[in-house]
């Protein structure tokens, strides 16, 4: 996992560089803080980028913008538009901030060299807190057809090889203490 101080850099520089490639569709393009959002680009990240992450700025946000997903190059396509899961909801991303939701929040995904943190495109879009707890989103990408269903990562085995390595390391970890301590 990146260092905090890591990853605003890269957010800082990736502000500052990569070439406008298109918009961002949102999905759910309106609801509650506490929906799960993901949004679609308009089309694939450029053939240099082999990893991409994302971040919202707006009212209560840090100045260099709330990374909303951290960088990845999980499912990232060069052929076409692919989706881009929040790690958080809004809500939570909010309490991080220790603020409300409150007007436009703009989210930009970055497509990136992943080790160099060089931007080679970027995806805009934007949805807006009518109230603390509900939001709308502009119709970005109206034509976009949505992600078809086996595009989409098996979030299930996902979670479930997570659970499964967090398991082996915590009893690799305290495994080792009960076994040593009992020895002695």
């Amino acid at each position: 996992m990146w260092p905090a101080e890591a990853v605003l850099a890269t957010v800082s520089a990736a502000a500052l560089l990569g070439a406008p490639a298109g918009g961002l569709a949102f999905d759910p393009a309106e609801s509650i803080d506490t929906a799960a959002i993901t949004v679609r680009t308009s089309a694939g990240c450029p053939e240099p980028a082999d990893s991409y992450h994302a971040v919202a700025r707006g009212h209560g946000f840090p100045v260099d913008g709330q990374v909303v997903t951290a960088p990845t190059g999980a499912g990232l396509s060069r052929a076409e538009g692919f989706d881009v899961y929040f790690a958080q909801t809004m809500k939570d991303f909010a309490t991080d901030n220790r603020t409300t939701l409150d007007g436009p929040y703009d989210v930009t995904v970055y497509c990136t060299n992943g080790f160099s943190g060089e931007v080679f495109a970027t995806f805009s879009g934007s949805l807006t807190f009518t109230t603390p707890t509900t939001y709308r989103t502009g119709d970005v990408l109206a034509a976009a057809p949505p992600a078809a269903e086996s595009a989409r990562p098996p979030v299930g085995w996902i979670a479930a090889a997570t659970a499964v390595l967090l398991a082996f390391e915590t009893g690799r970890r305290y495994g080792r203490r009960s076994t040593t301590s009992r020895k002695g």
